[in-house]
């Protein structure tokens, strides 16, 4: 974990901001999968004690981020092949079904948003800041899921919302020009804007499998990438953390 990306965090929201700096060192590629977390470093480059790192640990390792191997250490889980394809066919099922209601369901503010949200992601390509791409990314899926307006669902998108941070990270860093990220999310607003649900399933499904597929194409050049300690795209500061929770809930 570089330097750059973590600096002494507030007494008064310790544990969480701690909690918070390791996940984003995880989901922005600062600790990468497989890779051995070292509680004594972050600890000195968060300017805190070992006992709020390992508070956080634990944490993280209920949501499966990392893993604590006995008598071997603690372990960013890894990211597999077959982890990208159940995670894909899964996060398909659920979001084919949120926009299928969302069609129906969506109000004039909610679609408002995904506007807004793909207006920012065009100006941000200009400005060819991956990072913040990846973030409105995921936040334009997570508003289709809201817009559904089922609970059940919401919860279940959640649930896999961590790993599909993750996935789109290594995802990103295939493409040369930030626009590239744009791809189809215009195509599905048009759909849901013209309240056409079959077209918003057919885009939208295959804009997920695609990402599944070029993943999985581009895995073995990632992988040896990570085992030689290749370039990661800049983490995210702690100074972005707060801004980053906020736009992702």
């Amino acid at each position: 974990m570089t330097r750059n990306s973590l600096h002494p965090v507030d007494a008064r929201t310790l544990r969480q901001s701690v909690t918070e700096a390791i996940r984003q060192g995880i989901l922005q590629g600062d600790l990468l999968p497989g890779a051995q977390v070292n509680q004594a470093q972050i600890a000195e480059q968060l300017g805190v004690s070992r006992g709020p790192v390992r508070e956080a640990l634990g944490q993280l390792e209920e949501e499966g981020l990392i893993k604590n191997v006995p008598y071997k250490g603690t372990y960013v889980t890894a990211i597999t092949g077959d982890y990208i394809n159940e995670l894909f066919g899964i996060r398909r099922v659920i979001e084919t079904y949120a926009v299928s209601l969302a069609v129906e369901r969506a109000t004039l503010d909610e679609i408002n948003e995904l506007r807004a949200i793909l207006n920012e992601m065009h100006g941000t390509a200009a400005l060819a800041d991956k990072v913040r791409m990846g973030t409105l990314d995921i936040h334009f899926h997570y508003l289709i899921c809201r817009a559904a307006h089922h609970t059940l669902l919401l919860q279940m998108w959640k649930s896999i919302e961590i790993g599909v941070r993750r996935c789109l990270t290594l995802r990103h860093r295939i493409y040369q020009n930030p626009a590239d990220i744009i791809g189809t999310h215009p195509d599905i607003l048009a759909a849901i804007e013209a309240r056409d649900a079959d077209r918003a399933c057919t885009i939208l499904g295959i804009h997920i499998a695609e990402a599944g597929q070029h993943l999985l194409a581009s895995w073995a050049q990632l992988q040896a990438e990570i085992e030689d300690g290749g370039q990661i795209a800049p983490p995210v500061a702690l100074d972005e953390v707060d801004q980053e929770r906020t736009i992702s809930t």
